[in-house]
C-alpha cells in the first residue's frame, strides 16, 4: 500500500512538471551558417553616361553708330560780348539784347545748327545729330554777370546770356550746350547782386565769381584766355605778352580755388583769344605768343582771331588739309553777320550716320579701320570722315586710317 502512494505521487509531480514548461516543438532541419566573408566584391553596375555638352555661346557681333562727314563740315564761330534787357543801349557787335539772342537761339537751331566745343573742334570730334551742322558759341571780355552769373539758389541765372543758352537747350536737347568764355581777370570787377534790372557790384563779388566759374565748368562753359587787361597785342612790347597770359591763368586759378576745385585747371585746353584780333607786331612777339606755356605745362594749342565783319570767314575742322590751329576765325554776331550763317546753312554739310558691324571681341582701332573699310566696300557706308565714341578715323581714296589730331 505504501508503494502505491509513493507511485501515485511520483505521476502527479511529472504531470506538474509538464504544465509549466511549454511544449517543444519539433526540430528544424539543420541549416548551413553562412560563410564569412574576407573580401567585398563591388556589385557589378553600368557606367555612368558622359555629360551632355552645352553648346557653345553665338558670338553677337558689335553694332557701332558713327557720324560720317562725306565732305569737309563748315563750321561758324560767333563772337558775343556783353548783353542788356530791351530797355536800353543799341545792340550792336558789343551789346546785344538779350531777347535778340533767344531769337538768334531759335534762328540758329532752325538753320540745323548744333553746338560743339573748342575741344571738339581741335580733337576733330565732330559729332552731331544725323542731318544737324556745327555751330561754336564764343563770349569775350568774360567775366560780366550780364554774361554769365548764378541766382540765389546757385543755378545760372535767367538774366544772363548763359542763363537764356542754358534754358534753350533744355527745351532743344539736340541742340546742344556748349560755351567758351574768353576771359580778362585784370580788368574787370563781377556784378554778384541784380536789383531791378541791372548787375551790381557789391562785398563777396570775387567769391560769387569763383563759383560761377565752377558752375560752367560743371556744365561745359569753359574760361580760356583772353590776357590779364585786353591790350592790343600789336602796341605791346614783345617781354609782356607772356606775362599777360601767365597772370591772367594765375588768376583764374585763383578763383578755382576760392571754388574748392583746383583740380578743375586739370580740365582746361590752352587755348587764346587775341584782344581786338591782333596779333604781335612782330616776328619774336608772335613766337612768344604761340611758345607760352600755361601753369601746368600745356603748350598753346590754338590762337583765335576776332572781327570779320565785313569778310566772314568760317572755320574747318581739324582733320581738314590746310587747317591752322594758330589763325582761327570768329565773326562778330552782329546782325549781317548772323543773318550770312542761317542763310548760307542749307549750303554746308550735315552729318550723316552708318552702322558698323564689328564680328566679336573689342572695339578696337583695328577692328574698327576693318568694319569701316568692309561697309565702304558694301556700299553700306561712303567714303568721308567717321566719328565715333572710340575716335575720328579718315577714311579716303581707298584707304582708312585713325586720326590723330595735332599730326
Amino acid at each position: 500500500m505504501r508503494h502505491l502512494t509513493i507511485n501515485f505521487f511520483l505521476l502527479c509531480m511529472i504531470c506538474l512538471l509538464s504544465a509549466c514548461h511549454p511544449a517543444v516543438s519539433p526540430e528544424a532541419p539543420d541549416t548551413p551558417a553562412p560563410a564569412a566573408s574576407h573580401t567585398s566584391l563591388p556589385t557589378p553596375t553600368e557606367p555612368a553616361p558622359s555629360p551632355t555638352p552645352l553648346p557653345s555661346p553665338t558670338a553677337v557681333p558689335i553694332i557701332l553708330e558713327a557720324v560720317v562727314w562725306e565732305t569737309d563740315p563748315v563750321i561758324p564761330i560767333l563772337n558775343y560780348h556783353r548783353f542788356t534787357p530791351n530797355l536800353w543801349d543799341e545792340t550792336s557787335g558789343m551789346v546785344r539784347y538779350l531777347g535778340d539772342l533767344q531769337a538768334d537761339l531759335q534762328s540758329f537751331y532752325n538753320s540745323g545748327y548744333t553746338l560743339i566745343s573748342l575741344d571738339d573742334l581741335l580733337n576733330g570730334n565732330i559729332h552731331v545729330p544725323e542731318g544737324r551742322r556745327p555751330l561754336i558759341l564764343t563770349i569775350d571780355d568774360a567775366y560780366f554777370a550780364n554774361q554769365f552769373a548764378l541766382d540765389e539758389h546757385g543755378d545760372v541765372s535767367r538774366f544772363s546770356a548763359v542763363g537764356a543758352i542754358y534754358q534753350f537747350s533744355l527745351n532743344h536737347p539736340d541742340f546742344g550746350f556748349e560755351l567758351a568764355m574768353f576771359a580778362n581777370f585784370g580788368d574787370k570787377y563781377y556784378g554778384n547782386r541784380f536789383t531791378g534790372d541791372w548787375w551790381y557790384v557789391e562785398d563777396g563779388w570775387q567769391q560769387a565769381l569763383a563759383e560761377t566759374i565752377a558752375w560752367g565748368m560743371e556744365h561745359h562753359v569753359y574760361p580760356y584766355n583772353h590776357t590779364y587787361t585786353h591790350p592790343p597785342l600789336d602796341q605791346l612790347a614783345d617781354d609782356q605778352i607772356q606775362p599777360q597770359l601767365a597772370q591772367n591763368d594765375e588768376r583764374l586759378r585763383e578763383y578755382l580755388a576760392m571754388a574748392g576745385h583746383p583740380e578743375y585747371a586739370s580740365l582746361l585746353s590752352n587755348y587764346v583769344a587775341l584782344p581786338y584780333g591782333k596779333y604781335p607786331a612782330w616776328e619774336k612777339g608772335r613766337q612768344l605768343l604761340t611758345a607760352y606755356q600755361n601753369p601746368e605745362g600745356q603748350p598753346v594749342r590754338a590762337i583765335f582771331a576776332a572781327g570779320y565783319e565785313y569778310a566772314p570767314a568760317f572755320a574747318q575742322p581739324s582733320f581738314a588739309d590746310g587747317f591752322d590751329p594758330m589763325r582761327l576765325p570768329r565773326m562778330a554776331a552782329i546782325p549781317s553777320v548772323l543773318k550770312l550763317v542761317n542763310d548760307e546753312a542749307q549750303n554746308f554739310p550735315s552729318a550723316q550716320t552708318c552702322s558698323l558691324t564689328l564680328p566679336t571681341g573689342s572695339p578696337d582701332l583695328k577692328a574698327i579701320t576693318e568694319a569701316i573699310t568692309k561697309s565702304i566696300a558694301d556700299g553700306l557706308c561712303p567714303e568721308g570722315v567717321y566719328v565715333l565714341e572710340e575716335g575720328v578715323f579718315l577714311a579716303r581714296e581707298g584707304s582708312v586710317e585713325p586720326f590723330i589730331p595735332g599730326e
